[in-house]
This record gives C-alpha cells, sequence and structure tokens, in this order.
C-alpha cells in the first residue's frame, strides 16, 4: 500500500509538470522563435524486490523539433531572399530604362535620325546644322546618364554588400555568446537558448546559405569554410576585391604533345618573313599602335628609334621603347619586350637578353576595370597585297590564353580563404559587383551601352564608298580595307565607350552631301556591327610563315594549324541602332520577368515547407487545451489514488485502536 502511494505521489508530481508546461507552450503561443515543449517522462527503474513499479519520474523538457527540415528550410530560405534581392535590383535597373512615346533614349535617337535626313535635304540650312548638333549632344548625354545611373545603382549595392557583412559577423558573434551561455546553463535554460540560436541562424540564412553539424562541437559553416568552430570560435568574414590588371600578350601559344602551353618567343606583330624584307619596297612598311582609338603610335622601317634603324629583328623594342615614353599614354599603359619577372622587392626585371626581340605585353598601370583599355596594331606590309594586288593592312593577333582582361573580383574571405557563396541575399549583391560573375547584370547592361556607343563612334568616324550606296563602315574596317586610300573621315563621334563617348560639333560644318548620304543609312541600315558583350569584336588574321608542324590554340579552344589563323572572338550582331538598343531594353525586362519567376517560384517551395516546419514546431492551443485536460485528469486521478489510500491507511489504524 505504501508502494502505491509512492507510485500516486510521483505520478502526481509529473501531473504537474506537464500541466505547467502546458500553460506555459499557450502563454508563448505567439512568441516568435518558440517551439513547443512536450515533458519526457519515464518509469522508474526496478532496483528493489517489489512486484509493482516504482512510479514515474520526468527526466527533462525538450522542444519539439525536426533539425532536417530545420536545415532543408533556411536554406531553401536562402534561395528565396536571393531571387528577391535580385528582383528588387532589376526592378530599379528596369525604372532606369523606362520610356514613354515621346521621351527616353529610343526618342531622342529617332529626333537625330530625323535631324541627319533633314540636314541631307538642305545641306546648307544653319537650323538644321544646329538640331543636328543639339540632337548628337543629347544622344551623348543620354547614353551618360544611362550609364551613371547603373553605376549608382552599383554603388548603393557595394554600400548595402559592407552593412550585410558587418550585420553577419554580428551573428556570428551573437551565436558564438548563446553556445557559450548553453555551455555554460548546465542545462536549466538550454531550450530557450537553442530557440534564439535557431532564431539567429534563420537570419544568417538570409544573407547566405549556411551549413551547421551539431553532432559534437557546434560548427557553422559558410561557402564551405567555417566561421564558428569549436561552440564558440568565431571567424570573422571580409569582403576582398582583387583587381585584376589589363595585359594585352602578343605573342604565340605552342601546344606541347602533352596539351601544356609553351613559350615560343615568338611576336605576332609582324609577318617576320615579308616585313621589311624581300624585293619591295619597304618605305610604306609600318606598324601603328591605337589606344582607345584616340592615340595613335607609329613605327616604321628604316626609321631611327632610341638609336636602331627599325627593322623586322627589332620591331618590338622599337614599339616598347615609343610607347613607354609617349606622354599622352606612359601614365596609363606601359610595354614590355618579353614577360617580365619579379625580383624579391616586386619590382619588374625585363625578359633577357634584352637587345633581342621577344614578343610585345602592354599592361594598365591602373588595375582592376578602372585601367581597362582598349588597343589594336594594324600592320602595313607591301608584301601583303590582295587579288587586284593592292596593299592590305592586317590586325595583329594577341594571344588569347596568356591576355588577361581587366576584372574587379569581389568575394567573401576567411583568413584568406575564399568562400563559395550558393545562395541569400548577399549571393545578389556579390554577384552584380564581381565582374568575373557570369550572373552580372549590371556588367551586362554597361557593356552593351559600351558597345553601342562604340559602333556608333566608329560608324561616324570613317567611310569608304566602294559602289554607288555600297559602304564600308567605320575605321577599323576602313584601315583594313585594300580601297583604304578612298577612306573619307567625319568625326562626329568620338570615343570607344560610354565614358569617353563625346561628340563633335564642329565636325558638322565639315559634312558634305557625300558625308550626309552614308550617314542617313544608320536610320535604316540593319547590317551595322554590334558586338556582343562576351569578346572581341573583330575578326583577326595573321600569315606567320613558320614550320606547319606548330600548333596555336585559338580561343574556343580549338587546335588550328599555322597557315592565315583567323578566329572570330566575338559572334557579330547585324542589327540598326535602333533596334540594338530596343533589345537592350528586352534583355532587362526579360532578366527581370524570369528572376521574377524564379522568385515566385522558390516563394512557393519555401512557403510549403515553412507550413510543414511550423505544423512540427508551433503550438496548437486546440492540441494544448486537450493535453491540459487530460493532464489534470492525471493530476486527479494521482490526487484521487492518494486520497484513496490516506483513508485506507486511516481505517486500519483506527481498527487497531
Amino acid at each position: 500500500m505504501l508502494n502505491s502511494l509512492n507510485v500516486a505521489q510521483s505520478g502526481l508530481a509529473a501531473s504537474q509538470v506537464q500541466v505547467e508546461n502546458v500553460m506555459n507552450n499557450i502563454a508563448n503561443e505567439n512568441t516568435i522563435g518558440y517551439k513547443k515543449r512536450v515533458v519526457d517522462v519515464k518509469e522508474m527503474d526496478h532496483n528493489d524486490a517489489r512486484i509493482t513499479g516504482r512510479g514515474v519520474q520526468v527526466d527533462g523538457v525538450n522542444r519539439v523539433t525536426n533539425m532536417y527540415v530545420y536545415d532543408n528550410l533556411v536554406k531553401e530560405q536562402s534561395k528565396d531572399v536571393q531571387h528577391q534581392e535580385l528582383s528588387a535590383m532589376l526592378a530599379d535597373i528596369e525604372a532606369i530604362f523606362y520610356e514613354t512615346d515621346d521621351s527616353g533614349f529610343s526618342a531622342d535617337l529617332d529626333k537625330y535620325f530625323q535631324s541627319i535626313e533633314e540636314l541631307r535635304a538642305s545641306p546648307n540650312n544653319s537650323i538644321y546644322r544646329s538640331n543636328v548638333a543639339n540632337t548628337g549632344q543629347i544622344l551623348v548625354d543620354d547614353l551618360k546618364t544611362l550609364y551613371t545611373n547603373i553605376e549608382e545603382k552599383e554603388k548603393v549595392v557595394s554600400n548595402t554588400l559592407d552593412d550585410s557583412v558587418s550585420e553577419i559577423n554580428s551573428i556570428l558573434r551573437d551565436i558564438g555568446t548563446i553556445n557559450q551561455k548553453i555551455i555554460d546553463s548546465g542545462g536549466a535554460t538550454t531550450n530557450a537558448l537553442m530557440d534564439e540560436r535557431d532564431s539567429l541562424e534563420s537570419k544568417l540564412s538570409q544573407y547566405v546559405q549556411i551549413d551547421v553539424n551539431r553532432e559534437d562541437d557546434y560548427v557553422l559553416s559558410i561557402g564551405g569554410v567555417s566561421a564558428i568552430r569549436y561552440n564558440t570560435n568565431i571567424h570573422d568574414i571580409k569582403v576582398k576585391e582583387d583587381k585584376i590588371t589589363q595585359k594585352d600578350v602578343y605573342s604565340v601559344d605552342l601546344i606541347n604533345s602533352d596539351g601544356t602551353i609553351d613559350e615560343l618567343n615568338k611576336s605576332t606583330l609582324i609577318n617576320q618573313s615579308t616585313w621589311s624584307e624581300n624585293s619591295a619596297p619597304i618605305e610604306n612598311d609600318s606598324l601603328t599602335y591605337y589606344f582607345n582609338k584616340e592615340i595613335s603610335i607609329k613605327v616604321e622601317a628604316g626609321e631611327t628609334v632610341n638609336g636602331q634603324t627599325v627593322d623586322k629583328d627589332n620591331i618590338v623594342q622599337a614599339m616598347t621603347y615609343k610607347i613607354n615614353n609617349d606622354p599622352r599614354i606612359n601614365s596609363k599603359i606601359e610595354a614590355f619586350n618579353g614577360q617580365y619577372s619579379l625580383d624579391e622587392n616586386g619590382n619588374k626585371v625585363a625578359y633577357e637578353p634584352t637587345d633581342e626581340d621577344h614578343f610585345l605585353i602592354i599592361e594598365s598601370k591602373i588595375p582592376g576595370k578602372e585601367g581597362e583599355f582598349e588597343g589594336r596594331f594594324i600592320v602595313n606590309d607591301n608584301d601583303t597585297l590582295d587579288s587586284n594586288g593592292d596593299q592590305v593592312s592586317v590586325l595583329s593577333l594577341k594571344s588569347p590564353i596568356k591576355s588577361k582582361t581587366a576584372e574587379n573580383d569581389v568575394h567573401f574571405e576567411i583568413f584568406d580563404s575564399e568562400l563559395d557563396i550558393k545562395a541569400g541575399k548577399v549571393k545578389s549583391l556579390i554577384d552584380n559587383l564581381d565582374t568575373t560573375s557570369e550572373d552580372n547584370k549590371f556588367t551586362k547592361y554597361k557593356s552593351m551601352l559600351d558597345d553601342f556607343a562604340k559602333a556608333l563612334s566608329d560608324y561616324t568616324d570613317t567611310y569608304i564608298e566602294i559602289d554607288d550606296g555600297v559602304y564600308v563602315s567605320g575605321e577599323e574596317n576602313s584601315l583594313l580595307h585594300h580601297e583604304k586610300a578612298k577612306a573619307k573621315p567625319i568625326n562626329l563621334f568620338e570615343g570607344v565607350s560610354v565614358k569617353t563617348l563625346s561628340f563633335d560639333k564642329s565636325a558638322i560644318g565639315n559634312l558634305t552631301q557625300e558625308d550626309l548620304d552614308y550617314l542617313a543609312t544608320m536610320q535604316w541600315n540593319s547590317s551595322i556591327n554590334i558586338a556582343s558583350t562576351e569578346e572581341d569584336d573583330v575578326n583577326f588574321r595573321v600569315n606567320m610563315q613558320w614550320n606547319d608542324d606548330i600548333k596555336y590554340k585559338s580561343s574556343e579552344d580549338e587546335l588550328k594549324s599555322k597557315d592565315n589563323l583567323e578566329y572570330s572572338s566575338r559572334e557579330k550582331n547585324d542589327t540598326s541602332f535602333s533596334r540594338y538598343y530596343e533589345r537592350l531594353r528586352v534583355e532587362v525586362s526579360a532578366d527581370k520577368e524570369n528572376v521574377d519567376y524564379l522568385k515566385d517560384t522558390q516563394e512557393a517551395v519555401s512557403k510549403s515547407l515553412q507550413l510543414n516546419y511550423d505544423k512540427l514546431v508551433k503550438v496548437n492551443k486546440d492540441d494544448e487545451m486537450i493535453n491540459l485536460i487530460k493532464f489534470q485528469s492525471a493530476y486527479e486521478a494521482n490526487a484521487k489514488l492518494i486520497t484513496v489510500i490516506d483513508e485506507m491507511l486511516a481505517t486500519i489504524l483506527g481498527m487497531k485502536r
């Protein structure tokens, strides 16, 4: 009987704890991050000879959760926030390109075309000339405004990224603090602390996708690198920007039998077999370097440069000397005869021997995108003739493997280890600041604007009328054409990018009827070449008469023989200026629509997973009321049993008296 009294007493205590837990669940029904608790009740161990049980005991109060579902939920939330952030960014860009029927760049472009048509009909009309000047300048201003607005959005994104990094590091430190409290608490407040840690993990997942290992010590990883180790060891995240310097290398890539690239130490600037050689006169053999289209440096066979008479054996040395000593560009770029090395102090050491030609390297002195430049070499060789016997200029080939484009590589690091960010708000931010990212929308749109500006400048720079109404358009095409002597300069727009684009009003006064007839084709001509944003917009050709066994690697990683090596490293897009700009606006809208579709889909996935998780962990008042009745009834039953046993003991004692 006394054993039964002990069993009832343990049941009464357990029921009391369960009732109190239910009341605590109901009180925290709307508390953010709270997960419902359940009381773990188990039978007491048998440690004596009694037949009946010893009763029950409370073994703890635990949270109801499912860490597998929770970990997948935070991953899906990271993707959701990533698409939301990118959608908001593209909405801002879409607003930049917003137009009405009578305002915006498209309307101003049409007005410019119309002004050309009006001046074409009346070339001497001063009002029409003034109108061309105004509409041309407006066109430049519009492009610069569009470009600047995108750059302003980039600055906002950059500031947001800095704020996000500060917030991420703050959350990591808070998690470390909570882990220390969990260790120190001894289990007294573990549930509340773990709820708080889960909330911080969920908040952190909005910025970056995380992986958490809770098996032994708490380890939280971001992008494959541990940000929290051994519960409380916190590693701060830093934003790192590596600025890659542009380097144009004019050398041949020799492919070894094992597929590796070897140095052949040969230049691709000229045809070594014909330039300043053979029976043809060498007076016109020359090599001209064009920097950003506006500055040219020419080296001619037979001239004296730095005390040497220029020929095919010292052309690289001569061009290197002229570039490095030209005050117009020597603060922006530097030329080298062969690949330099660095000494222990980081100083550049010239390629040996220095009195021989190797291959030309032209490197920007300004790292990153800020130092980006456009350079090209045009070769005049009297031995390079077309089928009519006329001299043909050729474009020198640079190495697509050794050359480097200017880039701003933005990424996260922990102790110099780069993080591979998979999702989260930061993913969208970094993608649109890192120019090496294929998902960089800002760079994509700016590049398309730059291509537009470059094509506009080139198209209105020079042309050749090879037949009635049939033209060779652009400075580069004119230089490379066999009838380049017929080239007519216009120089209406100048520049190789939006930032360098300008409109020369003074050139309007020199426009002839033939010039205006040519310029009028801009409006209706659909075969204008505007390069895509991926690579260079020229067809390279070189006739290097070397061993037939030598193979060279093209930009498409295909092996080609040395004879008449040609490759087109940028897809040509025959279109009109109006259609190209329309395509740019369609690209922006299509990107926004695609991201919105992904956002809506991901949002549905996240909400579905959140709903299922909430069913597991959230407090359900109906369920709690049922539990309350059940535990109250158990409490009353145990109390009744104690009362009965008490009455029985009183009766027995009374019988004895």
